[in-house]
């Protein structure tokens, strides 16, 4: 998986300089592929017989910090040698010239973009590594080993014919809820009051043959986060109501 994301960003590193309108895909790789391996680093412990609390804190931090940068200290590098042939350079400065003066990717400067693109690969490595956990990897884990995401919680209060239930609501409903904030921020869409009219538009604009992913999104944001909210909240009301001594049952 790191040698498929390093070949997947160098491959979109050097096709961003001669994309100089960004029309294409290959050079959102160089960004995406430390968020991909990263994610992928995170949820791995979750699909893995025998975690434990210890090994996911562990990989939660090498996922978000260690993980990106060894997908995107190699691409940087890569380039920082690149471009000190004078071919790579004109390519850039070629591309930049017909499209009128603007490179989407190489606007700031070859020496700028060769620490700004590793960088930015880096920080979406993290933040995906830190989403992937939330929305994945706890989840899951909630499901396939309960005790793992229990244990040191007031869950381990809760009675034992309660206690798997309760740990998945709580971190099922957690995923949900942050997956949800996600589709409504990228989503077109505005406050949950507006929710029944959006609800109303999509279906009219689907009954006239149309449809707008921007506020289905949203409309899908919306209900991840109250079905999510409900969802930890009944988890919680069980686990902090639970008796000191119940856990022992």
């Amino acid at each position: 998986m790191l040698i498929i994301a390093i070949a997947a960003a160098m491959w979109g590193a050097f096709d961003s300089m001669t994309d100089a309108g960004g029309d294409r895909f290959g050079g959102t790789l160089a960004i995406a592929s430390p968020a991909l391996y990263a994610g992928w680093c995170m949820l791995e412990p979750a699909l893995r017989r025998g975690a434990d609390v210890g090994s996911v804190i562990m990989r939660l931090m090498t996922a978000c910090f260690i993980a990106p940068g060894l997908v995107a200290v190699p691409v940087g590098v890569v380039l920082a040698v690149a471009v000190i042939f004078p071919g790579m350079r004109d390519a850039i400065t070629d591309a930049q010239t017909q499209n009128g003066g603007f490179h989407y990717y190489w606007s700031e400067g070859i020496t700028a973009q060769v620490f700004l693109l590793p960088l930015m690969g880096w920080m979406t490595g993290a933040c995906a590594a830190l989403g992937v956990c939330l929305i994945l990897a706890l989840p899951i884990l909630s499901l396939r080993a309960p005790n793992v995401v229990a244990s040191g919680t007031h869950i381990e209060k809760v009675e034992s014919s309660k206690r798997d239930s309760t740990s998945a609501f709580v971190f099922c409903g957690l995923g949900s809820t942050v997956l949800g904030i996600v589709l409504w921020v990228f989503g077109d869409g505005g406050n949950i009051l507006e929710f029944p009219q959006g609800v109303h538009r999509a279906i009219t604009t689907q009954s006239q043959g149309a449809f707008s992913w921007d506020e289905s999104i949203w409309l899908f944001g919306v209900i991840f986060v109250v079905l999510g909210v409900l969802a930890m909240a009944w988890g919680c009301r069980r686990a902090l109501s639970a008796p000191s001594g119940a856990g022992g049952g």
